[in-house]
């Protein structure tokens, strides 16, 4: 199974849930680190994960809005996903960055315009950095969130870094500024 599968099965290791509030879920999670999926994927996921017997879907009656199905994860679902989780990834998980691409073919550039990127960056670097701090703030019990509360630290540890890097970044393109506009 794909990747992306994986995600799924694992949101609905977590308990019961729609298709509609398991996306919502990944918009809250997994999306800062790995995938935003669209509510289509998610279905598409959740019928291939049915076909395979990893999930089950219940309907559940409604008056005023369509049947509601929910999603809960089988035993042949669990043992998948051991199985996956406890394979070693020796993927290096490729970060594919399209800010440091134009910033890598800057070079023709001045350095004004890279400046002015670099710190809307970090204007976009501590808005994340200020909700991931919320969430944080929101653990209310870390042991039964151990493992997304360790990839959140992960996280708070890439943002501070990126930031960390822009200040230095900003610096050196300022005192390129001060000497000569232009190419580096």
């Amino acid at each position: 199974m794909p990747a992306n599968a994986y995600a799924i099965l694992g949101l609905v290791s977590f308990g019961e849930i729609s298709g509609y509030d398991l996306k919502r879920f990944a918009d809250r999670s997994i999306h800062h680190f790995f995938w935003s999926p669209s509510a289509s994927q998610v279905y598409s996921e959740l019928r291939r994960l049915e076909s395979m017997g990893c999930v089950t879907e219940r309907r559940v009656a409604q008056r005023t809005r369509p049947d509601k199905r929910m999603y809960r994860i089988t035993a042949q679902g669990r043992k998948e996903l051991r199985k996956w989780l406890d394979h070693p990834d020796a993927d290096l998980g490729v970060r594919k960055s399209t800010f440091l691409l134009k910033l890598f073919f800057r070079r023709d550039t001045s350095y004004q315009v890279a400046i002015d990127q670099l710190l809307a960056r970090s204007r976009q670097l501590e808005q994340t950095l200020a909700e991931y701090e919320q969430i944080e703030r929101d653990f209310e019990d870390v042991d039964d969130w151990l493992f997304p509360y360790l990839v959140l630290q992960a996280g708070l540890a890439k943002v501070n870094a990126e930031i960390e890097w822009i200040s230095g970044a900003l610096d050196v393109l300022r005192a390129r500024l001060g000497g000569s506009e232009g190419r580096w």
